[in-house]
């Protein structure tokens, strides 16, 4: 299985840390396997890894963060009141690519999501090789 990794340098702790004022970096867990993302339910936390795929709904559009349904390893869960934030069609923006995303990870379903209301929230512009998870307390 995917393992993830937290901090994977100090050019991504400090671009994590800037869009969160007030955290400090000793406020950033070490390393974390995906049978680990339990514990961080609740936590904000920062996941970076590609969008396999999606789906829009009628009331909602789900992004599957890496790996494709049923085996992704997150969810990221925009609803249809929160579409006029965004630019564009929400798939259109983020199938495909590397993100990195911000927000209180929940479960649904025995699956980890994040509940995105603000494009701020995620990060489409990014260049890492690796994947990270950071939780931020």
């Amino acid at each position: 299985m995917k393992t993830l990794l937290l901090v994977c340098s100090f050019v991504f702790a400090s671009f994590s840390l800037s869009a969160q004022e007030g955290v400090a970096v000793d406020q950033i867990i070490g390393h974390w396997d995906l049978k680990d993302i339990p514990k961080a339910v609740g936590k904000e936390v920062v996941i970076v890894d590609s969008v396999y795929d999606g789906r829009a709904f009628e009331n909602h559009t789900l992004l599957n963060v890496g790996g494709k349904y049923p085996g992704q390893i997150i969810s990221v869960f925009i609803a249809k009141k929160d579409y006029k934030n965004f630019s564009d069609d929400i798939l259109k923006l983020y199938l495909h690519k590397k993100i990195s995303v911000s927000g209180k990870l929940s479960i649904f379903n025995e699956k980890a999501q994040i509940v995105v209301t603000d494009p701020k929230q995620i990060n489409s512009h990014l260049n890492y090789k690796k994947k990270v998870l950071n939780v931020i307390f």
